[in-house]
């Protein structure tokens, strides 16, 4: 039997899939949610406020950062009832907020609901190589997916290394579960820098949990999840990286600081977000 702090990806899928089919039979006793619908999945890249390029952006610790590619594997995807208990509120105060989300584990199973998700109202139940650049801004269509009518509250999304099932285009990663490529600038300094991320198994290493939404599910919309590289970079301190003399490219290997942030800040509920747009 599988080990509930190993879950494979495999079980993962089955058990939320599972989910799904039963929430469907559940949901059709209350409310006027509980219908099986059909609406479509899409992937954006967000841009930071006041920007007109996704790809460029100012972080908190005032370094400008321009990509010039950028490559991920997400998904699956998956729409849950429950609200985030990690959406902050305008009542806590701003630093427990932030150490509940240090504190708080990613996999909460309780009441027979994984993942204290609740019901499952949709899915995407696929990986997709996706680049942040390439659309611009503007909506990468993935497909219909099946659901269940009403009030979505948050979703979740795994990021892993590319399977044999994404051919040639997942094979272009190298086995990598992102790629990232730019310069960060502060002042007179630039450092051109390339990163290559991974997320390999157990399963719990490689969830984006509770990512908080508002989406009222139905027929025919479309459910956008939202890429927010401007968000990964939080805490990220490039004045500890050594250019090379001469210049060019910095590697940013798993032993610098900027690796250990983003590796940090992609796998957190901000790293994303999601928004319904109506038939």
């Amino acid at each position: 039997m599988t080990s509930p702090l190993h879950t494979t990806r495999r079980a993962f899928t089955w058990m939320l899939g599972t989910a799904l089919v039963g929430g469907a039979s559940a949901c059709g006793l209350s409310g006027t949610g509980g219908r099986g619908v059909i609406f479509r999945m899409g992937l954006r890249t967000a841009k930071a406020p006041g920007e007109e390029s996704p790809g460029e952006f100012t972080t908190d610790t005032g370094w400008r950062i321009r990509l010039s590619s950028g490559v991920m594997v997400l998904g699956p995807i998956y729409i849950f009832e429950n609200a985030s208990p990690l959406e902050p509120t305008a009542s806590a105060p701003r630093v427990l907020q932030r150490l509940g989300q240090w504190l708080l584990p990613t996999a909460h199973a309780h009441d027979g609901h994984f993942f204290s998700g609740g019901t499952v109202l949709g899915e995407w139940d696929r990986e997709v190589v996706f680049d942040l650049l390439e659309e611009a801004g503007e909506v990468r269509e993935l497909g219909r997916s099946p659901g269940i009518a009403g009030l979505a509250r948050s979703f979740s999304l795994l990021l892993q290394p590319p399977s044999r099932a994404l051919g040639a285009e997942g094979a272009a990663l190298g086995g990598r579960s992102m790629i990232l490529e730019g310069t960060a600038s502060r002042q007179e300094t630039h450092v051109p820098f390339r990163m290559a991320l991974d997320f390999p198994p157990p399963v719990e290493l490689q969830r984006v949990d509770f990512v908080p939404i508002a989406a009222e599910l139905d027929e025919g919309g479309r459910f956008v999840v939202e890429v927010q590289p401007h968000r990964w970079f939080d805490g990220a301190h490039f004045d500890r990286v050594t250019v090379p003399e001469g210049g060019g490219v910095v590697d940013l290997t798993p032993d610098t600081q900027v690796y250990r942030a983003l590796t940090l800040n992609v796998r957190r509920y901000t790293a994303f977000a999601g928004t319904w747009e109506p038939a």
